[in-house]
């Protein structure tokens, strides 16, 4: 698998390099071309042209000056979740997990039910005021494995962080 990079914002659109404005809306946007993850930071003109058939997720944001703190957008978080259903591996599993509880957590998503298929156990989770229902299988993640994970979706999130997702979603050799 590929080194998966992501760079903090630059304050330059990725596509033409047209500086941002204090307020000006940017897409940020996670696009898998080939094997490669890649983040990039949008003006609304190169957003409208992108290739939309590499996108993962994407989420709108104004351009500001750098402030403290990550504010989460669960907005893109929840887009994350719902395109790693399409992926295999444990890596991808145990994200979605993480995710998913994240979501539980902060009450973006309803805990409705638990399966069991097999030897494992799923998560019915649902988005409040809808029907759709989400299975997550359940994982067994050790606590450094779960603060990897944490640590690289807070990277991830925040703009103004540079850092790799190549670890995350590796699998993890055996001992």
């Amino acid at each position: 698998m590929a080194d998966w990079k992501f760079h903090r914002r630059q304050g330059l659109c990725a596509n033409c390099g047209g500086e941002f404005t204090v307020g000006e809306t940017v897409f940020s946007l996670l696009q898998l071309e080939a094997e490669d993850l890649l983040r990039g930071d949008l003006c609304s003109g190169c957003f409208d042209r992108r290739e939309i058939e590499h996108d993962l997720v994407w989420w709108r944001t104004q351009h500001a000056e750098a402030k403290g703190g990550l504010k989460l957008d669960f907005d893109a978080i929840f887009g994350l979740f719902q395109s790693l259903e399409k992926r295999a591996g444990d890596a991808a599993l145990d994200l979605r997990f993480l995710l998913g509880l994240l979501m539980v957590r902060h009450r973006k998503l309803r805990l409705v039910g638990v399966r069991s298929r097999g030897k494992s156990e799923w998560l019915q989770l649902r988005k409040p005021r809808t029907q759709i229902v989400h299975e997550v299988q359940t994982r067994e993640l050790e606590p450094e494995q779960r603060q990897k994970l944490t640590a690289t979706l807070g990277e991830l999130m925040d703009p103004t962080v540079e850092g790799g997702l190549g670890d995350l979603l590796k699998e993890p050799e055996l001992p």
